[in-house]
């Protein structure tokens, strides 16, 4: 008894004793189901618990090496470790996850415990806590559900704690949300600011979740459903959504929560609409040139209305967009470009002033020559005897 007393005196020896005694014990049904307070004294435990309840610990974040996983969960560790005063048992498990085995008479010290920790880390740690048990050789069952629980923050939210008895009965969905999908559409198209977008976003996923939670795997689907879908509805609309702001799809599958998973949907169509506005900024910018240039070569005879119809528009709308884009009227462009034209015309050849006026567009000579005179400053003659012509 001696030797036993000096071989757990040595403190690592004792940890990783302690860690196979209670990872044993959490896992299965207890051999020891007699004599578990003698065990557990004799690993310097406490032996008294009062409806044993069991907690996992794991924080929310992706380790490159498992080296690295296993020194952050020994720092973990040995600050809940120092923390702790009421009794609690704290060891690691096979899978590199801390376990709590505490009584349920002190569960608000582990909600307190769960608010330090987010307070203390920059990365959240997720908690699962099972159900009190009548005794502690039944902690096994405390264990899975905690297990089921850690797993089930995906409402709550990452750095929150989830108790096995509030697990939701999850809903399902036999039908596809196709009138939710096409509100969000709608409200994509018009939405003029990212909060809007995050708001249709909600929206869609409130609609989703009407009826109460939906598993996480049907998420998963619904949500690269919805992508897909949308992409294809933007594409027909318009032919040059770029493709770069294509997702890859599967990266929805990493998110861990419902509010990771509605940010991301809110950013990637934040990212198509941003690329639907530039499609459009260059599409309206090909409109004006494409305008412009039909007005240049047809001036004689072009109207609003013969150039709308060669740019697939109609005259209202062209008339704005043309107002809105150059910052002048379609027809205080098209006089501008038949007075150039017809200044070319006095300066480089000998035809008559009504001549040129037909020429460029206006029947009516001495209306041809007000219009010349007020833009230019002088008449077609002024101006042709000041070229020296």
């Amino acid at each position: 008894m001696q030797n036993q007393k000096r071989f757990f005196d040595d403190e690592e020896m004792l940890k990783l004793m302690r860690d196979r005694f209670l990872t044993g014990l959490v896992i299965k049904e207890s051999p020891y189901k007699h004599r578990l307070q003698e065990a557990l004294s004799s690993l310097h435990l406490n032996p008294y618990f009062t409806f044993p309840a069991l907690a996992l610990m794991e924080p929310v974040l992706d380790f490159a090496e498992e080296n690295e996983k296993r020194m952050y969960m020994e720092r973990l560790r040995d600050d809940v470790q120092r923390g702790e005063t009421n009794g609690s048992a704290i060891f690691m498990d096979g899978d590199g996850r801390l376990c709590v085995l505490f009584s349920w008479v002190a569960k608000e010290g582990m909600e307190a415990l769960g608010r330090r920790l987010s307070q203390q880390y920059a990365v959240a740690v997720n908690i699962g806590v099972g159900k009190p048990c009548g005794q502690l050789a039944d902690i096994h069952h405390s264990y899975r559900q905690a297990q089921l629980a850690l797993k089930d923050n995906f409402y709550k939210g990452a750095g929150e704690i989830v108790y096995y008895s509030e697990l939701a009965n999850y809903h399902s969905i036999s039908i596809y949300p196709a009138e939710a999908e096409q509100d969000l559409f709608e409200r994509l198209k018009y939405a003029g600011t990212p909060e809007q977008i995050t708001a249709a976003v909600d929206a869609y996923f409130a609609a989703i979740l009407q009826h109460g939670p939906v598993a996480p795997k049907s998420i998963y689907e619904l949500t690269i459903r919805l992508l897909i879908g949308l992409e294809k509805r933007l594409a027909a609309e318009r032919e040059n959504v770029s493709a770069c702001n294509r997702c890859d799809m599967l990266t929805v599958m990493e998110k861990k929560s419902i509010q990771e998973v509605k940010a991301f949907v809110a950013g990637h169509l934040t990212a198509l609409k941003e690329g639907m506005l530039q499609s459009d900024r260059e599409c309206t910018r090909s409109i004006i040139k494409k305008t412009i240039q039909y007005m240049e070569q047809e001036c004689q005879h072009a109207t609003l209305y013969s150039v709308a119809q060669k740019v697939y528009m109609t005259p209202t709308y062209l008339s704005s967009l043309f107002k809105t884009n150059t910052g002048k009227t379609f027809i205080d462009q098209l006089t501008e470009i038949r007075i150039n034209k017809a200044k070319e015309m006095l300066k480089s050849t000998h035809l008559k002033n009504y001549e040129v006026a037909e020429k460029v567009g206006y029947k009516d000579s001495r209306y041809f020559s007000q219009i010349f005179k007020k833009k230019v400053g002088l008449s077609p003659s002024e101006y042709r005897e000041s070229t020296g012509v």
